[in-house]
């Protein structure tokens, strides 16, 4: 069994489960709650990063709404307690004061809020609710309240045809809101969660999501980068912003440079609790009943590894989550 370097992430899905549907996920529409992993399965997969030997791993919990998750602000605590740093993604949707000073004591060091536009009407058709944006800007009150230089407190923004108009209003507004930390656009994909070919944004039902106007879209970005090198809470990369306009003009053209660079990067566990390198090959083994230090330096994983290598696919671990500058 070959020893490879240590994950520097761990991407770890709590449930599927949702408040919001939104128009570019589908994890939603996916009945897993019977099967999911519970607070505990997630506290032992934590236990067993000691196994890695390494520092800290970076713990990004995701859903599905992440906060509904029965016991995860405890999980939270759990992991902080540890001395990994804790990320999440969230709607927001069911935050209330009560609950954002509570996020806030858990120890979690960053909060994103999707918000992918300040027009209600966009916003809120792309997440599926009439109230979803009013919930949001309600939590970001509140939390701001709290948090002090406890928790960084983001705005993540996935960009898509329905909100190009409005990217560039969200970043200013962020840039201008001192109880904003920093901005993350991500580049709309085939919706997560989905059966859905690498074809799906020449279909006419995602003509909401994936955008004709390529000029339009270049615009977009290029101003972007302009913001982003004048000092922006812009979050990405410039270079990421510039290969997100590759990938608008053409999907199938791979946006790296070299290979894949996600192979050693991060663990991938979804809401099942099976673990992958890479979501979109084989899957390792699942956290309810095997060691991940075991399945990371697996021949399996090592198998996966080398395909990883040799994809040309830009999946949203690559163009997304992932990015690395070459």
């Amino acid at each position: 069994m070959t020893q490879n370097k240590s994950p520097k992430t761990c991407l770890l899905t709590v449930t599927n489960s949702c408040v919001l549907s939104c128009k570019m996920c589908h994890l939603w529409q996916l009945k897993t709650s019977e099967n999911e992993v519970s607070i505990n399965d997630c506290k032992r997969l934590i236990d067993s990063f000691r196994g890695f030997g390494s520092e800290p791993i970076e713990v990004h919990i995701i859903g599905g709404e992440s906060l509904i998750k029965e016991g995860i602000l405890d999980l939270i605590a759990y992991i902080s307690s540890k001395g990994s740093r804790t990320v999440m993604t969230s709607s927001a949707y069911t935050i209330d004061e009560a609950m954002a000073k509570a996020i806030v004591d858990s120890g979690l060091n960053m909060l994103n809020v999707s918000i992918d536009s300040l027009d209600p009407l966009v916003h809120n058709f792309l997440r599926g609710r009439d109230d979803s944006l009013q919930r949001a800007m309600r939590a970001i009150d509140y939390l701001s309240k709290y948090k002090a230089d406890k928790l960084k407190l983001g705005i993540n923004t996935v960009v898509s045809a329905k909100n190009l108009d409005d990217i560039i209003e969200l970043s200013e507004w962020t840039a201008n809101n001192k109880n904003l930390d920093s901005i993350y656009f991500m580049a709309v994909m085939r919706p997560f969660g989905s059966d859905l070919d690498w074809h799906w944004f020449k279909k006419e039902e995602y003509s909401s999501l994936w955008p004709a106007d390529y000029s339009k879209v270049e615009l977009v970005l290029d101003r972007l980068i302009t913001l982003k090198k004048k000092g922006s809470k812009i979050e990405n990369h410039a270079n990421q912003l510039e290969s997100f306009k590759a990938y608008f003009k053409n999907p199938f053209d791979f946006i790296k440079v070299n290979r894949c660079n996600v192979s050693k990067q991060a663990l991938n566990i979804n809401a099942l609790g099976d673990v992958y390198i890479c979501f979109f090959m084989e899957k390792l083994g699942n956290i309810k009943e095997h060691n991940v230090v075991q399945l990371w330096n697996s021949e399996k994983a090592q198998k996966i590894r080398n395909q990883m290598h040799s994809c040309r696919n830009n999946c949203e671990l690559v163009v997304n989550c992932y990015y690395e500058e070459e």
